[in-house]
């Protein structure tokens, strides 16, 4: 009895070191990667692709705004673990603004996808565009129409600009009435 309980505890050992040296080895790849991937020739490859994602953000974000929005990134430790963060040059205080600014990227990314052949939808789903000004909507829906990009916005009709209150925009009308999959019924 007591053979058999070495036995099966000598057995754990094995099993717990064949673990252990597992994790070692998995310990080892995933450094690699890691330095591999913060190195600084990765890191020079992200700021050529963050640049070229620049000039397409820009050049909407002054189409829309007049204003040359910037992506920018950084490296960081977060629970001991290296992370790019990415984020934009420009700090936008009003939320009608910044939904702007999402706009622009989202329009920005889909123009850079196409030119690096990287395949992506060319429809954009969007939600709070009620915050931004009518002119900007519509510098918005000519930029989008220009560049062959669907732009799905979900909007209450009385915010809606008056220029593009038109059946030919307008997919879908919801309303108490009528419900989405009208499933309830007043």
């Amino acid at each position: 009895s007591k053979y058999q309980k070495k036995d099966e505890y000598e057995n754990t050992l094995r099993q717990l070191s064949t673990v252990e040296t597992k994790l070692a080895e998995l310990n080892e790849k995933l450094t690699a990667i890691d330095n591999d991937l913060f190195s600084e020739e990765f890191a020079l490859r992200i700021q050529e692709q963050v640049n070229k994602f620049n000039r397409f953000f820009s050049s909407v974000s002054y189409e829309l705004y007049g204003e040359k929005y910037a992506l920018k990134f950084d490296t960081k430790v977060v629970k001991g673990r290296r992370l790019y963060e990415f984020t934009a040059f420009n700090l936008n205080f009003s939320s009608g603004k910044k939904q702007g600014e999402i706009s622009c990227f989202d329009i920005a990314y889909t123009l850079f996808a196409d030119d690096e052949e990287i395949p992506c939808m060319h429809f954009l789903l969007n939600d709070k565009k009620e915050l931004m000004h009518d002119n900007q909507l519509l510098m918005i829906a000519k930029l989008v129409n220009a560049k062959g990009i669907q732009f799905v916005a979900s909007i209450l009709k009385d915010k809606l600009p008056e220029e593009l209150n038109k059946d030919e925009y307008v997919v879908l009308k919801l309303s108490p009435e009528d419900k989405l999959f009208r499933i309830e019924s007043n």
